[in-house]
């Protein structure tokens, strides 16, 4: 008879608070990766064409709003490479909370397609993204524009309509980054 008593209390005190018998546990808020490292595909669109790069890069986190990186990009549609560094503003800094991050993208890189060389500035916006809470690995999606100030760097030869050979030459590159990170 006690043990159906008790058995009613429990039953009250569960009904009448919903939370009588569980565990308020705070999750303890992790700040974001400090040194994050990855690889990635870049389509860079110009003078009516795309040129593909496949690269490396990595970031260390200055503090929760800034992160400064190198990178490294391969062109494999052409003879060419990419090398340059980056800094990245981040407004929120909870990678870890949120499962996703928005990043502003500044950067200062050499490029050298075919003969050709310059420096690059660029300027973009990207997001980091986990799959889940707390993934070892995420990834990365960045859209940058990128300014190359020596003229013939970003040009493309084609044959044109009766058959003349056609050079289009650009100073201004649309880049659209997909890439796997980890930390």
């Amino acid at each position: 008879m006690a043990f159906k008593i008790l058995v009613a209390i429990l039953l009250f005190f569960s009904v009448s608070h919903g939370d009588f018998l569980a565990l308020n546990i705070v999750e303890k808020e992790e700040p974001p990766p400090n040194f994050v490292y990855g690889t990635h595909y870049a389509g860079r669109l110009f003078a009516d064409g795309i040129d593909n790069f496949i690269g490396l890069n990595t970031h260390l986190r200055i503090n929760r709003n800034w992160a400064i990186g190198a990178k490294a990009e391969l062109d494999f549609s052409r003879s060419g490479f990419m090398a340059g560094a980056f800094g990245h503003y981040l407004p929120v800094g909870e990678l870890f909370k949120e499962s996703a991050e928005n990043f502003v993208h500044f950067g200062l890189a050499y490029i050298k397609i075919e003969e050709n060389g310059s420096p690059l500035f660029s300027i973009g916006y990207g997001r980091d993204m986990l799959p889940w809470k707390k993934s070892p690995f995420g990834f990365r999606m960045l859209c940058r524009l990128d300014y190359a100030p020596v003229q013939h760097v970003f040009s493309r030869s084609s044959e044109g309509i009766f058959g003349i050979n056609m050079t289009t030459l650009a100073n201004i590159a649309f880049a659209v980054e997909v890439g796997v990170f980890g930390y």
